[in-house]
């Protein structure tokens, strides 16, 4: 006990910096929003400032930043453009909200497209350049200067280049000025366009200009004063690279409260700068963030640390540690006789409650109040493991919302503690508009709660599937529920700073707000990963449910972005025809909704899955079949055939985004896995193309070779 009692103490101990700086934190002024723009539409583009030549194309979903010459003029983009008032020209795109800048870390995601333009007429050059882009951070939104076309890309000129101006710029420069090193560079610029620091895009093998969508992550580390820049190809799966490392002190260089958003010019030469989704998440970090420096340096001032203020926190700490302990204690002496449970339920509420914007803790008696004491009139539906309840909090919350969902989970399961733990340390740090988003969590009484936003339509599943009395989802409705839940997928597998793996994606888990707008929900089985794929998400147990699992998720036992996709995948397939992945009625019997719909595909029938209710509606026939399509393709066997979330929401939002190539049957795929050394056994699993069925067999076997993946396939 004593042995226990000290590791609990420690435990306890290593939390009190984080306790410490609480005590420093401070209301910042501004604000700390998080947003996400998977593409641009009329309504969300609302939510930014235009200004100069930037304008929103309402035909492509994306931001020009300066005139689109083949727009303006109505010529293909395989003709010569002419040189027509497009030189000389500025665009700058704000989000209309300030951002706390600093004490704070921030990511943001974005991709951008410059190409340059084929010039004609008198004097002109060919495939001449200029100027590029920038993501900047600007202390008003007010315009930019008149004079700071061309090479100053918007942001200075020719009385203030040099001067400070409290702003920071990345410049994605593609014309080689007197004062740049190349014509393919990401530079930092803070008082000046002359860049304080530079690296070169071809030594990562891209080109700013070549016409072809750059992944952009910008990373900023405030309390190690790092940006970190980082770059891809939007269609290149295998990670980012490492363009750019540089240490700003953003207190020293912009206001507390500034603006970001983009800026692009041209001069005398002209290319077209685009702007196709962005994303932005920030956090707030304690004013001690700023300066620990003046900690026992005699004349310390400015952002520095009080003494006084830092031993009363240290001292309040250890009071705390020594209350803790004592209960500890008790608690211990209570329950000597118990079995003790495999999670330390307590050390981690404490752990919750020492975070950083941690979901609010709300206490029991609040919960069951709001509920009217978990009464089965509020009971809205129950899980594998607890009960959703209606909840009001409009007397006395902390949490600004009125109406919530308040999920009531068994402490006594394991497997609820682990759903628990995890929805609380993935979904709780996520902000996206087509995320459920966490309120809060509590603890007491052997209950563990959380408590979501409240969705009146309730989940996708019950308007999908055939049943009489619930009112079918016309068409334009399950389109934009299936481009929500593919902006969501998208955010969690590239846009924000962890890869996040849902591994449960399914009709069910799709909650639909007053608007019908999809909000992806439960990830007590989420799992985060690296972007680069170095730390997948192994598991030694098959987790999601059955025919939303990839079929080799039995085998890797790894959870990757590409089996999310063929859950994805499935769900397309089932909103666009209104049946289950498995189901006993006709025409699929005994058979599975992938075989029955690749059938028809493959007999130039697919539309006859189409759901029936859709008939005599207001549906788009070529829409359907385009989702039926990408349905297949997300839910091929092998996962390296797969289209990424990203290629997927494209062909969902662009009809002129090419359909992925298909066999006209569905492939047969293997997959043939031997354990490590020591194992007794090896698996094979056939999934078969001849009539629609699926079978799988085990090799009983001693082996020594690691585990290898096959696969096979027929039809392409």
């Amino acid at each position: 006990m004593i042995f226990m009692l000290k590791r609990r103490v420690c435990a306890l101990i290593s939390l009190l910096p984080f306790l410490i700086c609480a005590s420093y934190a401070q209301q910042p002024n501004g604000n700390i929003p998080n947003f996400s723009f998977a593409y641009f539409s009329q309504n969300n583009s609302q939510q930014l400032i235009y200004m100069g030549n930037a304008s929103f194309s309402s035909e492509h979903d994306y931001i020009d930043l300066t005139p689109d010459p083949y727009a303006t003029l109505n010529v293909s983009s395989n003709e010569t453009a002419p040189n027509v008032a497009l030189q000389n020209r500025i665009g700058r795109v704000l989000y209309r909200q300030q951002i706390t800048m600093w004490p704070a870390s921030f990511t943001t995601v974005f991709t951008t497209f410059v190409k340059n333009i084929t010039t004609s007429g008198t004097g002109a050059l060919t495939n001449f350049n200029g100027d590029g882009l920038a993501f900047i951070i600007v202390p008003n939104n007010k315009s930019f200067l008149a004079k700071s076309y061309g090479a100053f890309l918007g942001l200075f000129d020719g009385s203030t280049n040099g001067n400070t101006t409290e702003q920071l710029a990345i410049e994605f420069d593609t014309y080689a000025n007197e004062f740049d090193p190349d014509n393919n560079h990401v530079g930092i610029d803070i008082q000046s366009i002359t860049s304080n620091v530079t690296a070169n895009m071809g030594e990562h093998g891209m080109d700013i200009k070549a016409g072809r969508a750059i992944q952009v992550r910008v990373d900023y580390d405030g309390w190690n004063k790092s940006l970190q820049i980082y770059a891809r190809y939007a269609n290149n799966t295998s990670g980012y690279a490492s363009i750019l490392n540089h240490t700003v002190e953003l207190e020293k260089t912009v206001p507390r409260s500034a603006y970001v958003g983009f800026s692009a010019a041209t001069g005398n030469s002209y290319e077209i700068h685009r702007i196709l989704d962005w994303n932005f998440s920030s956090v707030t970090l304690p004013e001690s963030s700023l300066d620990l420096s003046p900690l026992g340096t005699p004349g310390g001032s400015g952002g520095g640390v009080n003494i006084g203020v830092l031993v009363g926190s240290i001292t309040g700490g250890l009071v705390v540690v020594g209350l803790v302990t004592s209960w500890f204690v008790v608690r211990r002496m209570k329950k000597k006789n118990q079995a003790r449970s495999t999670l330390n339920r307590e050390s981690f509420s404490g752990e919750l409650a020492a975070m950083q914007n941690a979901p609010h803790r709300y206490s029991y008696r609040e919960l069951a109040a709001a509920t009217n004491n978990f009464s089965e009139a509020e009971l809205l539906g129950t899980g594998g493991f607890g009960s959703v309840y209606r909840g009001n909090l409009s007397a006395g919350g902390n949490e600004q919302v009125n109406l919530v969902a308040v999920k009531k989970i068994s402490a006594k399961s394991r497997q609820g503690e682990r759903e628990f733990i995890s929805e609380i340390s993935t979904i709780g740090r996520l902000r996206h508009r087509n995320l459920v988003q966490l309120h809060g969590w509590c603890h007491e009484r052997d209950e563990l709660l959380l408590v979501y936003d409240y969705m009146p339509n309730g989940s996708l599943e019950k308007f999908v599937y055939d049943r009489s009395g619930d009112t079918p989802l016309n068409w334009p409705r399950r389109h934009r529920i299936l481009c929500g839940l593919a902006s969501a997928l998208l955010y969690l597998h590239e846009e924000w700073e962890q890869r996040v793996i849902h591994r449960d994606v399914k009709p069910s888990n799709v909650m639909l707000d007053g608007e019908f707008n999809a909000r992806l929900g439960d990830f007590g089985l989420a799992r985060f990963i690296e972007h680069d794929d170095t730390n997948p998400a192994v598991t030694t147990r098959l987790a999601g449910t059955p025919g939303y699992v990839a079929p080799e998720c039995s085998y890797t036992g790894k959870a990757t972005a590409e089996s999310d996709v063929f859950s994805f995948g499935i769900a397309l397939l089932e909103v666009a025809t209104g049946r289950r992945v498995v189901d006993r009625k006709s025409p699929l019997a005994e058979g599975n909704l992938v075989d029955w719909v690749w059938g028809l595909y493959s007999e130039g029938r697919v539309l006859q899955c189409m759901d029936r209710n859709l008939e005599g509606s207001d549906y788009d026939g070529e829409e359907v079949r385009r989702v039926l399509i990408l349905g297949l393709a997300c839910s091929h066997p092998d996962p390296q055939l797969r289209p990424t979330v990203r290629q997927a929401l494209q062909v969902l939002i662009n009809p002129n985004e090419e359909l992925p190539q298909l066999p006209s049957s569905r492939p047969l795929a293997i997959y043939v896995v031997l354990p490590p050394v020591g194992a007794v056994f090896s698996q094979t699993s056939l999934s078969s193309n001849m009539g629609g069925g699926a079978a799988s067999s085990s090799l009983m076997a001693e082996s020594s070779v690691g585990s290898i993946t096959t696969s096979l396939h027929q039809g392409r």
